[in-house]
């Protein structure tokens, strides 16, 4: 075997980029995946509250606790809790797990085939792929122009994967 493999096993193989649609695809599954398990969550960990004060100042209502107490705070403590459990850290567990695993992809990612490695085709670390899941505001505060990146970088890179150093490849099936 010649040293140009940088040890893969193939030397046929192709290196694939997971390009826009199949990291939107990956994101929607991700996002029905995410929506199940923050609900889930709500219910055991006891946010509902939060919730449904969330709903009443989503709709312009006077927010009241269970017992018909009337809040005049802005963010009510049990909705800044909800807010931060299904928002914030469901999401970056989810994401720095998954891709920090030896599967180095989230559940969606998985389904659309594509893998999450730095620059050299290694897994990421959990602090690596945290830096990624929250580098993605900055894709989304930039009017989204950080993740249309995607779709005409050379690798295929949004603004998050470029500031964590990270690639998405997409690994097509082996047929044997």
């Amino acid at each position: 075997m010649s040293d140009n493999n940088q040890g893969q096993s193939n030397t046929n193989t192709h290196i694939f980029y997971a390009g826009f649609g199949r990291r939107i695809l990956a994101a929607v599954i991700d996002a029905i995946i995410l929506s199940i398990i923050g609900a889930f969550s709500a219910y055991y960990l006891g946010l509902t509250e939060g919730w449904r004060m969330l709903l009443m100042m989503l709709r312009h209502q006077e927010v009241r606790t269970m017992d018909g107490i009337l809040v005049t705070s802005i963010l009510p403590g049990q909705v800044a809790t909800f807010l931060l459990v299904t928002l914030i850290l469901i999401p970056w567990l989810y994401y720095a797990i998954l891709e920090s695993s030896k599967n180095q992809a989230t559940m969606g990612k998985m389904a659309a085939r594509a893998v999450v490695t730095d620059l050299h085709g290694r897994r990421i670390t959990f602090a690596r792929a945290s830096l990624r899941h929250f580098s993605k505001i900055i894709s989304l505060v930039l009017f989204f122009s950080g993740f249309f990146a995607i779709a005409y970088t050379r690798h295929s890179q949004g603004f998050h994967d470029i500031i964590a150093a990270c690639l998405v490849y997409y690994r097509p099936e082996k047929i044997e």
